[in-house]
């Protein structure tokens, strides 16, 4: 037994669980975990055709108990108390995970381990669960990135369990009998082989106290032999002779990942791996992003990582995406990139930035709760337990640039004898030649021709200097505000030049040394020319790239060295920018992000690479059925109104957008009547107060000239006679089909009740997946949501499935609808909604990037600057009858409007089918 002065408990129960009991109270949340150590390479696939065994039972393991034998009822029991359950599978384990306000600690440990003891495993309900997994297994292979990783561990574990997808295959995986399941269940589901892991406000001692009971009668037994051959007996080719894999789909561009061997989990070289993998592409200041997406911007975006299980060996990734005709010039500039690190070590400026990324990374990861169980959750895994992720940061800050100089050395050598593989997802008409032994000479070549380059890194840095503040009397000079509700949450109001008005909005917090914040204000969509969709989104990335005082290089590296980020966006009413930092770099991060509001540089080079990146990400939207359907139902819900026109443009717009149209909308930000800042988290006040008032007021103090801002009339309703279909064929197996109707602006009140009904239908309880997805199996994918915005929301309901199914799938989602509209929801399903609801909240509300968002965005939205902490309030005032009128209030005025993006054949709604109306009799 481990215990220390936190009451952390970590011990094992009589029958040989392994428990780890985190208690901490710094939000009324709990997580509970239990790790089931069986995952794919558990499976027989050689004798029983097991593959995809694991993750069939994790699926059926949630449909029902001997205490909870409903379909539903579990998921269900969760939702009602304000939580959420699911389940992940991986190679070799298997995880259950609730979070939920704390009251519900002991009976989530009691659901959970009812869960993995007594699980039903109905015949009935697997045989419709399967006809869902199968719609899961189409829905990967309709997705270019989940095929270019199949077919990379397809490969690269070639000769190992691990070169099955989890998923598993639709020949074997339709074919599964109960028998199967539940052999598999009884075999590898025993408590010695699990661990059960908790994090939240609870006692201890009363959690321990209490798993013993639960567990009294859940026997041990003996571990069954695992398979796990020695890497020296699998047949692998990555061992021996390079492999490639091309495969050809309906997609744009190209997908291409290189992997080569890097140790395992526990390996003592792991930690030094890692680092490297950052120095080569996690990063905006990584090399390859820098010299592939950045100078050369041939790749729209690349990234290097480590994937390290236990068993056999690891794999370093670098994949990327881009135009299809770089291809090869890519591959090669990666190996020379890696041969330059073998030639020359990494800068020590390279390493600590690396290092204090990873340190923030730490930090953040004791944000939540959930963050505090998945990392206890990966380190009771090895053998060094709860000492492994100390090692692991100890081990990283030992790297040196010699062992870096080491493992690039170590690479080459791998890719010089051809020890990697290469995946490519293609579009069936690009690079119509290139060939597999293409990609593989093109690495053996790039990787034996000799290069001497001995050019140091540049590294030097220019920080701008740390503002000077005035030295005028303090916080009694502000006109204030504390929030009647929570006296934590406060807001200083700033009077500006030109009639405007700076509001600061901030929630200080101790108990982690992490900060964020917001600045935000009204613009967006909403305000950009007809002739130019686009130009905001273009605008807020420019503000990133680089400062009239810091070119973009210094200004990323500076970040990545801070351990911080900024980002901007534009939506369809607001533009915002976003920090994230640690206490100590967080006012130097909060000055930088002013520097980009108030004087970004727009240089051509960053211009041009922007506009280029923006153009391909369009051309990669082609690929997502989710991005094309909403290009195809916001002209029908929004006709004539800007809300209708694409969030990042098309490609027809951007093409008439010049730096100069950038900047003159970026000037318009300037003509706001309101700006509002928000701080969430451990800062100085007076420091950030400082700042930020002499940054705008210096700004506006100038001869600037403020114009009105005139907004567009509010969107028309689309009516009985407008289009109401619109489909999208697209070569996939799944039709993705979203019916939807207007809905309330934010400002209206009855939006509460619109929520709760989206959540009634939504969710593991709800009536579409409970009915649709659970009763009929005609989809994995389900949901239903609201989303307001100023002129007006949307309700939207979604499914994918079988292009077969449409028709019965799209009357499905109707029916609960207007069953909804014309009969108040149950007291239960109305509690479970608002518990679910509330509960959601105060999960996100763990994260002080949220706390910075929604003290930003009630005050920018016109409502009070603590409004969302009346959330509660809105929420439980709502009763069933409310619901109801509420939605048939909504359909009375709006006729459905239905999207499809789908294959040749899919079913569409010709324009007298009943779909088209509502039927409320």
């Amino acid at each position: 037994m481990y215990k220390n002065s936190n009451n952390i408990i970590h011990k094992y129960l009589p029958n040989g669980m392994e428990v780890y009991l985190h208690p901490s109270n710094f939000a009324p949340i709990i997580s509970v975990q239990i790790l089931v150590k069986a995952g794919s390479i558990d499976e027989d696939d050689i004798d029983t055709q097991e593959g995809g065994l694991a993750h069939v039972l994790e699926h059926m393991l949630f449909k029902g108990t001997k205490k909870y034998p409903k379909t539903g009822q579990i998921a269900s029991t969760v939702e009602f108390e304000g939580g959420d359950i699911n389940a992940y599978t991986t190679f070799d384990h298997t995880n259950y995970h609730l979070t939920a306000p704390a009251s519900f600690a002991l009976k989530g440990a009691e659901l959970l381990l009812d869960v993995v003891q007594n699980s039903l495993i109905d015949e009935e309900e697997l045989t419709k669960e399967l006809e869902v997994i199968l719609e899961e297994i189409k829905r990967s292979r309709d997705n270019p990135n989940a095929v270019l990783s199949h077919n990379m561990f397809s490969i690269f574990y070639n000769g190992t369990r691990m070169a099955k997808p989890v998923i598993g295959f639709q020949p074997i995986v339709e074919k599964f009998s109960r028998e199967q399941v539940y052999a598999f269940y009884k075999k590898w589901y025993i408590p010695n082989n699990m661990i059960f892991i908790a994090s939240g406000d609870f006692d201890g001692d009363e959690m321990w106290n209490h798993l013993l009971e639960l567990t009294k009668d859940f026997q041990p037994k003996t571990v069954p032999k695992r398979f796990r051959p020695e890497l020296s007996n699998i047949t692998n080719p990555v061992q021996n002779q390079p492999t490639a894999i091309i495969e050809r789909g309906p997609w744009q561009e190209a997908r291409i990942q290189l992997a080569t061997i890097a140790p395992t989990l526990e390996n003592h070289d792991m930690p030094a791996w890692d680092v490297f993998a950052s120095i080569l592409g996690e990063a905006d200041t990584s090399r390859l992003t820098r010299i592939l997406r950045d100078e050369m911007q041939i790749v729209t975006s690349i990234d290097s990582s480590c994937y390290t299980p236990k068993y056999p060996i690891g794999m370093l990734g670098i994949g990327f995406f881009g135009m299809a005709n770089n291809t090869l010039q890519a591959l090669k500039v990666i190996v020379e990139e890696i041969r330059r690190l073998a030639e020359v070590p990494p800068t020590q400026e390279e390493l600590t930035r690396v290092l204090n990324t990873l340190k923030a990374q730490r930090i953040y990861s004791r944000e939540s709760m959930d963050g505090i169980s998945r990392c206890a959750g990966l380190s009771l895994q090895t053998s060094q337990k709860m000492e492994f992720e100390t090692k692991y940061m100890h081990a990283v800050t030992k790297v040196t640039p010699n062992q870096i100089q080491k493992i690039a050395q170590n690479v080459m050598n791998q890719l010089e004898s051809g020890k990697f593989s290469v995946s490519a997802a293609l579009g069936r008409e690009i690079l119509p030649n290139i060939t597999s032994t293409d990609l593989t000479n093109t690495i053996l070549h790039a990787a034996k021709v000799i290069h001497l380059n001995e050019e140091p890194l540049e590294t030097s840095l220019q920080k701008s200097n740390s503002p000077s503040f005035n030295k005028a009397s303090w916080l009694n000079h502000y006109f204030r505000k504390t929030s009647e509700i929570n006296p934590d949450v406060k807001q200083i109001i700033i009077s500006l030049p030109g009639d405007k008005t700076l509001k600061i909005n901030y929630r200080n917090s101790k108990r982690l040394p992490v900060v964020s914040g917001m600045l935000l204000l009204k613009g967006g969509l909403i305000h950009e020319p007809q002739d130019k969709n686009g130009v905001s989104g273009l605008m807020a990335s420019m503000l990133t790239r680089g400062t009239l005082r810091q070119s973009y290089r210094k200004f990323i590296e500076e970040l990545e060295d801070n351990a911080s980020s900024i980002s901007a966006f534009s939506s369809r009413d607001l533009f915002g920018m976003r920090f994230d930092s640690i206490s100590e770099n967080s006012l130097r991060t909060a000055q930088m992000l002013l520097d980009c509001f108030f004087r970004p540089e727009f240089s051509i080079n960053e211009w041009e690479r922007t506009h280029k990146e923006t153009i391909e990400v369009i051309i990669a939207q082609k690929d997502s059925p989710v991005a094309r359907i909403s290009k195809l139902s916001q002209p029908l819900l929004f006709p004539n109104h800007p809300y209708a026109k694409s969030g990042i443009g098309t490609e027809e717009s951007l093409a008439k957008i010049t730096k100069e149209d950038a900047q003159q909308f970026w000037s318009q930000l300037f003509h706001a009547k309101e700006f509002v800042f928000s701080i969430a988290g451990d800062f100085d006040l007076r420091s950030f107060v400082n700042l930020i008032e002499s940054e705008f007021k210096a700004f506006f103090d100038s001869d600037f000239e403020s114009k009105k801002l005139v907004l567009p009339p509010a969107p028309q309703l689309p009516s009985s006679k407008s289009k109401r279909v619109a489909f999208d064929e697209i070569q996939r197996e799944q039709a993705h089909i979203t019916l939807s109707f207007r809905s309330f602006p934010i400002s209206d009140p009855r939006r509460t009740a619109l929520e709760l009904g989206a959540n009634i239908l939504a969710g593991q309880g709800g009536r579409l997946f409970l009915d649709l997805r659970d009763n009929k199996s005609l989809a994995y994918s389900v949901s239903a949501s609201q989303s307001p915005n100023i002129f007006a929301g949307v309700f939207t309901t979604y499914i994918a499935t079988a292009s077969h199914k449409a028709k019965e799938a799209i009357e499905g989602m109707k029916y609960h609808i207007e069953a909804l509209a014309k009969t108040p929801p149950s007291k239960d399903e109305l509690k479970r909604a608002q518990s679910s609801v509330l509960g959601s909240q105060s999960i996100e509300s763990q994260h002080h990037n949220y706390q910075a968002s929604q003290l930003a965005m009630s005050d920018v939205y016109g409502l009070d600057f603590d409004n969302f902490l009346k959330f509660s309030d809105r929420v439980n005032a709502v009763t069933p009858e409310m619901v109801s009128d509420v939605l048939s209030l909504l359909l009375r005025e709006n006729p459905p409007i239905i999207s499809i993006v789908g294959p040749k054949g899919t079913w569409i709604p010709e324009d007298d089918e009943s779909v088209l109306n509502w039927d409320l009799s």
